[in-house]
């Protein structure tokens, strides 16, 4: 039978939830690369065909995020996700045609023909679900213990993402409200960044170089003010006291030793730590939900380093493994957090943007030479390239520097750095 229009939004309770909606101010707004990473990375960990992040009014679910890109719009209840957000725990159908209470929907019984289905419902910080994390599959299949813990993590870190949400919007009331009244309302945003906000530094980007070799790591906390600032001190100094070793022994070393950190205070963390070979351009990464890498060829083309992993704070200790890569004279690796974006427009479209700055960047200065035996090269970083969007921005001059020191304060939100391997 079909499903019946929910009852979840009558009455005091229901209008609170769509009270909360509201205020995430995401409803019909773009895709946005902090929530696509994690349906990507849903796709991939659960290998799925489909991966969603869902937001639901009472009347219609919104697709904020749909790997593949499709559809963005659907009557509430004709979707599984209707029956997610009115639970409080993961959602597995095994058989979707089996289920009494989804088998006639239209993505079953025609449309994507969906037998698979795992949502987990999404809350922010007062308890009010607003959304689902979900998968679906064209088979029947089910998710073992591994698997939900997987799932449910994954939704805490889209409900993070979420949170931020309210708390930048929130920010802007309280900003809006400290101004002259005649200049309330007339405040300049980029994206989601607000300009005349200070923002502590949630970011680690740290370089060091021995002879023949390179080992970097960037960091982005998520979360806003002191408490993110205050875990991003705490990973630097986990990350440096990492004993020596390739960059999955130093991401598992630091889950470690921050396990109890991290589980107490829910921050989480996007990652990445790399090893690189400046004579023959190898490369050995972990990544821990970063999965904002690329390599940019001297043609201007551009690759994607896959992400290995889940962030700091969901991923369990020892799970991030080593991934190999290779850095070929004349192309550029770029890494940086997802700030850098939203002076493109917040979604994975704006890297065909940076691939062009970078390849146009023909002379950029110099940080560190190789000094060992093997071929000669250099490694450069990339400087004072324009934005369309937001003015200049800047990859920022290392190995010295642990933080990005940005002029500006959509610059106070990014850390990028770019090298390139050039034959002398």
């Amino acid at each position: 039978m079909a499903i019946q229009r929910p009852t979840t939004d009558a009455g005091p309770e229901g209008n609170a939830r769509l009270r909360a909606l509201d205020s995430l101010q995401l409803m019909d707004t773009p895709p946005e690369e902090r929530f696509d990473r994690i349906t990507r990375m849903a796709r991939e960990v659960f290998s799925v065909p489909i991966a969603a992040v869902n937001l639901l009014d009472d009347e219609h679910l919104f697709n904020k995020s749909p790997q593949p890109q499709g559809r963005m719009r659907w009557p509430r209840n004709q979707t599984f996700c209707n029956v997610t957000v009115q639970q409080q725990d993961l959602v597995v159908v095994p058989d979707a045609r089996q289920d009494p209470r989804l088998g006639s929907l239209p993505d079953v019984v025609s449309g994507r023909g969906v037998r698979f289905y795992a949502g987990r419902p999404l809350s922010v910080p007062n308890g009010q679900r607003v959304g689902t994390l979900c998968l679906y599959d064209v088979r029947p299949r089910t998710l073992d213990e591994a698997e939900r813990r997987t799932l449910d993590e994954l939704g805490r870190w889209a409900e993070r993402e979420l949170q931020d949400s309210a708390e930048l919007d929130r920010a802007h009331e309280v900003q809006q409200a400290l101004l002259p009244r005649a200049l309330r309302g007339n405040r300049l945003r980029t994206g989601r960044h607000l300009h005349a906000l200070p923002q502590r530094r949630r970011r680690l980007l740290h370089l060091a170089g021995t002879p023949g070799r390179l080992d970097l790591t960037l960091v982005d906390v998520m979360g806003k003010g002191t408490a993110a600032a205050l875990m991003a001190a705490t990973i630097r100094s986990a990350v440096r006291a990492a004993p020596a070793g390739d960059p999955a022994d130093v991401l598992n070393s630091v889950a470690g030793t921050l396990l109890e950190d991290l589980d107490v205070t829910g921050i989480l963390a996007t990652a990445i730590q790399a090893t690189i070979h400046t004579g023959n351009g190898e490369i050995t990464y972990a990544d821990a939900g970063h999965g904002l890498s690329r390599i940019v060829g001297p043609d201007g083309n551009h690759t994607r380093l896959p992400a290995g992993g889940l962030p700091l704070g969901v991923g369990e200790p020892n799970s991030w493994a080593a991934i190999p890569a290779r850095l070929e004279p004349g192309h550029t690796l770029i890494c940086f957090t997802d700030g850098l974006l939203d002076l493109y427009g917040g979604t994975l479209q704006a890297l065909g943007h940076m691939a062009d700055i970078v390849h146009e960047a023909k002379d950029p200065a110099s940080v560190m030479k190789n000094s060992g035996n093997s071929p000669p090269a250099c490694v450069r970083t990339m400087t004072s390239q324009p934005s369309p969007y937001a003015g200049p921005f800047s990859t920022h001059e290392l190995p010295d520097s642990d933080f990005d020191r940005g002029h500006g304060p959509v610059h106070r939100q990014t850390s990028a750095i770019s090298l390139r391997v050039f034959p002398s």
